[in-house]
């Protein structure tokens, strides 16, 4: 499994990511006891918390690493230092993809936060790499994040991070089975988080963003 480095710049930089888990502030932040990250995976809103929900059911995501890389890049002129919320790798394409996730409307026409996912955008272009945005709306679909929130507390909690577990499996660590009903309805749920997956990477996320007044 490829590694995530967890510092990418054009230049040589000392910075790491900063630590998203504190003790201060309204939003909400925790750890998401991920068994496809090698560290523990840290979320910073209920959205993120959500992300990470559909990511660790989906399939076809091999590893998740939470606020993985920094770039830094220049924009025209301008500096910029930019870190995705998340890195995941898709096995089926070998390769890792790197998201922005955000609630609805957290983009406006004039707003900071458009022109810098704008700035990265172009950047990630120019490096090949591949980027994603994924908005609240997209992971509340259908009830899908009632659903993973119900079978996640079902679910037997991740022991010591290992390397030769299948993490799609119920109970990788122990091999515990559910009932025939959660099983039916965890394979569902593995189905319906690799379909929103792959609606998401077909997206152009340039599309996404109101047009600027700039």
């Amino acid at each position: 499994m490829p590694k995530i480095p967890q510092t990418s710049t054009n230049n040589p930089s000392t910075r790491r990511p900063r630590d998203i888990v504190t003790v201060s502030g309204i939003a909400v932040r925790g750890r998401f006891p991920s068994r496809k990250s090698i560290k523990t995976a840290q979320y910073e809103s209920r959205v993120e918390n959500f992300a990470l929900q559909v990511l660790e059911v989906a399939p076809s995501v091999k590893s998740i690493a939470t606020q993985p890389r920094v770039f830094e890049y220049m924009d025209g002129t301008r500096r910029r230092r930019y870190t995705p919320d998340v890195a995941i790798e898709i096995g089926t394409a070998n390769e890792t993809a790197y998201l922005e996730v955000k609630d609805d409307g957290a983009f406006t026409r004039s707003s900071k936060a458009a022109d810098r996912i704008r700035a990265a955008i172009r950047h990630f272009r120019q490096r090949g790499e591949s980027f994603y945005i994924v908005f609240r709306a997209d992971l509340v679909a259908n009830n899908l994040q009632l659903q993973l929130e119900l079978l996640f507390r079902t679910r037997p909690v991740r022991t010591r991070y290992r390397t030769d577990i299948d993490a799609t499996l119920w109970d990788p660590e122990s091999g515990t089975l559910p009932s025939a009903e959660i099983q039916q309805q965890w394979e569902d749920a593995k189905h319906q988080c690799d379909e929103l997956l792959r609606r998401i990477m077909r997206r152009d996320p340039d599309e996404l963003l109101p047009v600027s007044t700039r």
